[in-house]
């Protein structure tokens, strides 16, 4: 785009540059053809020598400050930052650039006040480079896990284009449908509106009316100020917090959170999530677990490695050791589970206390120059005493002494005691599994979860505070915090059943009316009485579910949707149940909703890939090679041409390791053919003989012939 005179100043001076830079005009112009075609060193050396002649113009140390920064001259820029802001220091611009370096060199929490310093800068439009480090400084915040404080920033950018930027946009929408984001990060805050009656109602609005050009922290100052002239009024207090939480102000809005929520009148239910806010962003409120290296002396690596691989209780791990060698060290010589008894020979019948649990890893290393052979165990540590235990018994004297133990690095204590690190019989069903896992999950939940202490309170269990009326917030907020942790995986747990075994109040279920729906926090989707919802907010909560991967209240939507005749012409219910079996841990039930699936595809003279497809990689999941052969013959001779087809079967295959990357089998799955293993197979090729590769485009085998399909144990 050509610069004239009547361009704005690319340096922030809002002005037009007819008025500032009138003598550089086409010096700017030269400047922006060089930059459009890629020119940057050039452009570099164009600026300064227009330096030598006109120094310190605020155009040209905004454009090379921006150079230096994309050509990774970090110190360059740095310093022409620097001294762009010791000559501007009220220029907008200038000071953006400032964010946009800190954000890339200390992060966007170091960043934040420097924004809002070019925030508040801005007297009327917002120059592109003060938008540019806003951005910036919201990715910044999402690699430190300051989701809110991104959010916020990334839904500033999107006022202020009218949602027209595509980038923020499809940021905020991966954060919303990522599952690795908790629900509550997701959660829409805002400033509520005052009170009809309040006498404070427009020094409220002034107060609040730097929000609407991104200046955050004038408008925490303002409501400070107005709460000291008018009293603690929940609203004041919840726009405090609210904006507080998008400064990344932690420490001030884990306190005004809990003043909001202690405040007369605050429902119990908003009083309740306030606090569970207080406690997701409480870096003191995470309690941990250390993940252990011990260290150990090896008397005799060939005894050690024999009793390892003859016991029981001790597992070869399936992982190639080759990868696991770094610059300093050689790969280990051996991998191995350590169990904490022996494996049952059938899985069929299994209870919780039957199945084997890993307990630590072990890795041998063999003599190096400078470094005697060793075993290290890896193990978390409340299983320190039960692994070493194992591994005493099972390496005997072939073990020599412990050298040395060292903290590697810390996991959620809430995450290790769900993990399951089962071992179980190869013949026990997928729905033995899966009832296994959901009555340990349900165990922990109910009788293990209540007995942890927790740093929330104040080392004591939840059981300990539950009589206490000063932690009944904080009890339920805990509570609620933990709900939504295990939304994914919690198979079908009733979180009310704790709530009575804790004797605190139960979560009732929100009747749905026109304006609460609207806005209804995320939190409390799960809730609605789906019976009560018009067609037109039942569609617009599942949609808003789905948009924000709330599995709980999908579920329960989801079914509601698919029952209603009268939605049959506004959704594609094949979606819907296709949804469903996406996330029905039940994989029995989760086949039940794509056949589903393909029956009202069909029904609508729709294509039934996308539900084949998914069921294939079910059925490679749960072991059932003739019913995935199958599949993939109708997939390979009704689907594969359709777009997206071939790739999405790649990708399955890719995922199952029965190919690599590069679309080629994998070498564990051609020694297994090789070998005599079922065959692989990979799209694209010809027939093969039996034990060798062979492909969907070649010639179907015959009856009779074994499973075509190989997976990774």
């Amino acid at each position: 785009m050509p610069i004239d005179p009547y361009s704005p100043c690319p340096g922030g001076t809002g002005k037009k540059i007819k008025f500032c830079c009138s003598d550089l005009v086409t010096e700017l112009d030269k400047i922006q053809r060089m930059l459009e075609g890629g020119q940057r060193a050039g452009c570099l050396d164009q600026i300064e020598s227009i330096e030598s002649k006109h120094p310190d113009r605020a155009c040209l140390l905004s454009i090379k400050a921006m150079i230096q920064a994309e050509l990774g001259e970090q110190e360059k820029a740095d310093a022409t930052v620097a001294r762009f802001v010791e000559k501007y220091p009220d220029n907008p611009v200038a000071v953006a650039e400032k964010a946009s370096l800190t954000a890339a060199e200390q992060g966007g929490v170091a960043a934040i006040p420097v924004l809002q310093d070019a925030l508040e800068r801005c007297t009327e439009q917002i120059p592109a480079q003060v938008y540019d480090a806003i951005g910036l400084v919201a990715r910044a915040l999402i690699a430190e896990n300051q989701l809110f404080a991104a959010r916020a920033h990334l839904v500033l950018q999107l006022g202020m284009t009218g949602a027209k930027d595509q980038q923020p946009l499809q940021v905020l929408m991966r954060l919303n449908s990522s599952t690795s984001v908790p629900l509550l990060a997701k959660q829409e805050l805002s400033p509520p509106p005052p009170p009809d009656d309040a006498i404070w109602k427009n020094s409220y609005n002034e107060a609040i009316s730097p929000i609407a050009r991104g200046c955050w922290r004038k408008a925490t100052d303002n409501l400070v100020a107005l709460a000291a002239r008018v009293g603690d009024w929940p609203t004041i207090w919840r726009a405090i917090a609210t904006l507080r939480t998008w400064l990344a102000d932690t420490r001030g809005a884990i306190e005004a959170w809990r003043k909001y929520a202690a405040q007369p009148g605050v429902p119990l239910d908003d009083a309740v999530e306030a606090e569970a806010l207080a406690q997701s962003i409480d870096p003191d409120a995470l309690d941990l677990v250390d993940v252990l290296s011990v260290e150990y002396g090896v008397r005799d690596m060939e005894v050690l490695m024999a009793r390892l691989t003859a016991n029981p209780q001790s597992i070869h791990m399936p992982v190639d050791l080759a990868r696991m060698g770094t610059e300093d060290s050689p790969p280990p010589k051996g991998a191995y589970w350590l169990m904490n008894r022996k494996a049952p020979e059938a899985g069929a019948e299994l209870t919780p206390a039957d199945v084997p649990r890993v307990v630590g890893q072990l890795f041998l290393y063999g003599k190096q120059t400078d470094r005697d052979a060793r075993a290290e165990l890896a193990v978390f540590r409340p299983e320190l005493e039960e692994a070493t235990a194992v591994l005493v018994e099972v390496a005997g004297d072939a073990l020599g002494e412990c050298r040395a133990e060292e903290v590697r690095t810390h996991v959620p204590a809430l995450e290790q005691a769900l993990t399951t690190n089962w071992r179980l019989p190869e013949d026990t069903p997928v729905e033995k599994r899966i009832a296994l896992i959901n009555q340990q999950r349900r165990d922990i939940l109910l009788n293990d979860w209540p007995k942890m202490s927790r740093q929330i309170f104040g080392g004591k269990s939840a059981i300990d505070v539950a009589g206490d009326p000063g932690m009944r917030t904080r009890l339920l907020a805990a509570i609620l915090l933990l709900e939504l942790a295990t939304d994914q995986v919690a198979g079908g747990f009733d979180f009310n059943e704790l709530r009575r075994k804790l004797k605190v109040p139960e979560l009732g279920a929100v009747a749905p009316t026109g304006e609460m729906i609207d806005n209804l926090p995320l939190t409390r989707l799960t809730r609605v009485e789906v019976k009560g919802l018009s067609d037109e907010n039942l569609v617009d909560l599942y949609r808003r579910a789905d948009a924000f991967r709330h599995i709980s209240a999908l579920r329960n939507l989801a079914h509601e949707v698919i029952s209603r005749p009268s939605l049959d012409s506004q959704i594609d219910k094949s979606e819907v149940y296709g949804l469903l079996a996406q996330i029905e841990p039940d994989s029995a039930q989760a086949l039940g909703y794509l056949d589903k699936a393909r029956e009202v595809a069909e029904a609508a003279k729709k294509s039934t890939a996308p539900w084949d497809l998914a069921e294939f990689a079910l059925r490679i999941t749960r072991g059932e090679m003739a019913e995935a052969d199958r599949l993939l013959y109708h997939i390979r001779d009704q689907h594969i041409n359709e777009p997206g087809v071939a790739q999405a079967l790649y990708q399955i295959l890719a995922d199952a390791g029965i190919i690599g990357p590069d679309g080629r089998p994998t070498a564990a799955a051609a020694a297994a053919a090789g070998q005599g293993a079922p065959d692989i197979v990979v799209p694209g090729g010809g027939g093969a003989e039996p034990g060798k590769l062979w492909t969907p485009d070649g010639d179907q085998p015959q009856g009779g012939k074994k499973s075509t399909i190989w997976t990774p144990d």
